[in-house]
C-alpha cells in the first residue's frame, strides 16, 4: 500500500476549509439580471465530473425555481447546439470546467456567444479561456488541485450550484430560496465537522479485502452525485463501477450482485422507504449494501450498513455530505490496491482536442 500522503488525499481534506471561502466569493460576484429572468432557461454544460455537476445543477435549479432546466455534455452543447438548445425558451449556458480549458465546454461557450446566448462560467482557473469567454464567471481560484481527478473542486462547484439555484429562486420572490441560502454556511460547517467520520466510515467499508466492483445509486438531484461516485472509483482504481437511478437497479442491473459487490445508495426523504428495501435485497443477494441517509429516515435492515447524516438540512443539500464519503471510498480502495491516486491510468489534468477534431 502506498504510504505517502498524495495530492488527492490533501485535496479531499482541503474542502473542510475551501467551502467556507467559496460562499464568500459567490456573495461578492456581480449578478447579471438575465440569470433570474423567468423567461430564460438555464442549460448546464460540462464534461466528465463537470457533467455530473451539470446534472446536479439542473435538477436542483429546476426544483428550487419551478422552471425548466437541462443538463448537456460539452460535446452535445457544442456539436449539436442548434438541435439541443432550440427547444428551450431564451436559454443561457452555465458552463462548468475546473480548468476553464476543456475543449468541448469552451467551444460550446463560444458557439453560444456567437448566437447571442449569454454564458455564466464556473471555474477554478482565473484568466482561462472560459473565464474570458463568459459574460459572467464565478472564479473559485482558492481551490487548486494538482491531482488529475477532481475532488475538492467538485465539492466547491457543487456548493456554487446550490447557491446559484437558491439565488435564482430568491430573486423570483420564493421564500424557499432565501431559506435554502441561509442554511449553506451551516452546511459548510457540517461538512468540516463530519469529514473525519466520513473518511473512517469509507475506510471501514473498503476494509482489508476491498471489493471487485462498485455500484452507486441515487435519484433526482442525487443521480449526478452517484455518477460522480462511479467516476471517481473508475478513475482512481480502474475497477468496474456503475451508477443508476436507484429503483432502476432492480430492472436488470441487480443481476451483477455477488459477494464481491459493494452497492452505495444515496438516500433521500422522497425515496427512503424504497431505499431501505432495495439495500436489504442487495444484502440478501450477498452484496455489501451501504446507505447514506438523513438521521431517522431509513429504518435498520439486516446486513445493511447505514451511515446517518445530521437531520434537518434541505433535501438537496445532502449531496454535499455524500460527496466526501464517495471521494474517500475511491481513495482508500486505490491505496489498498497499491496504485497512485494522483496519476490514474490514461488520464490527464485537462482534456483538449486537437485543432482539427
Amino acid at each position: 500500500m502506498t504510504t505517502r500522503t498524495s495530492h488527492t488525499e490533501k485535496e479531499i481534506d482541503a474542502q473542510t476549509r475551501t467551502l467556507r471561502e467559496t460562499l464568500g466569493r459567490l456573495s461578492s460576484t456581480p449578478w447579471p439580471a438575465w440569470v433570474h429572468d423567468p423567461d430564460r432557461t438555464p442549460v448546464f454544460v460540462g464534461c466528465g465530473t463537470s457533467h455530473h455537476l451539470a446534472q446536479y445543477g439542473a435538477a436542483v435549479t429546476q426544483a428550487l425555481t419551478h422552471r425548466p432546466a437541462v443538463a448537456l455534455t460539452g460535446s452535445e452543447a457544442w456539436l449539436f447546439i442548434d438541435d439541443f438548445l432550440r427547444a428551450w425558451k431564451q436559454p443561457f449556458l452555465v458552463a462548468l470546467s475546473r480548468s476553464g480549458a476543456s475543449t468541448e465546454v469552451v467551444r460550446a461557450a463560444g458557439e453560444a456567444r456567437r448566437r447571442g446566448i449569454p454564458v455564466l462560467g464556473i471555474t477554478t482557473t482565473p484568466g482561462s479561456e472560459l473565464a474570458r469567454l463568459a459574460d459572467t464567471c464565478f472564479v473559485l481560484d482558492h481551490v487548486q488541485e494538482q491531482s488529475v481527478v477532481m475532488t475538492q473542486s467538485f465539492s466547491n462547484m457543487l456548493l456554487a450550484l446550490q447557491w446559484l439555484g437558491a439565488r435564482i429562486a430568491q430573486e423570483q420572490g420564493d421564500p424557499a430560496g432565501a431559506s435554502f441560502l441561509d442554511r449553506l454556511p451551516e452546511l459548510a460547517e457540517a461538512v468540516a465537522a463530519l469529514h473525519g467520520r466520513l473518511a473512517e466510515e469509507a475506510r471501514r467499508v473498503v476494509g482489508e479485502e476491498g471489493h471487485d466492483q462498485y455500484v452507486f445509486l441515487g435519484s433526482g438531484a442525487f443521480y449526478g452525485v452517484a455518477r460522480e461516485g462511479m467516476l471517481k472509483m473508475k478513475e482512481m482504481t480502474q475497477l468496474p463501477a456503475d451508477a443508476y437511478v436507484t429503483l432502476e437497479f432492480r430492472h436488470g442491473p441487480k443481476s451483477i450482485v455477488n459477494e464481491r459487490t459493494c452497492v452505495v445508495l444515496l438516500s433521500s426523504r422522497s425515496t427512503a422507504p424504497h431505499d431501505r428495501d432495495l439495500a436489504a435485497e442487495v444484502a440478501q443477494l450477498g452484496g455489501k449494501a451501504v446507505v447514506l441517509a438523513e438521521e431517522g429516515t431509513v429504518a435498520p435492515a439486516a446486513g445493511v450498513d447505514t451511515l446517518e447524516l445530521p437531520r434537518g438540512f434541505p433535501e438537496f443539500q445532502y449531496a454535499s455530505l455524500h460527496t466526501p464519503f464517495l471521494q474517500w471510498l475511491a481513495l482508500w480502495e486505490t491505496l489498498r490496491l497499491g496504485r497512485d491516486p494522483d496519476r490514474p491510468r490514461h488520464l490527464s489534468h485537462v482534456v483538449r482536442l486537437d485543432r482539427g477534431e
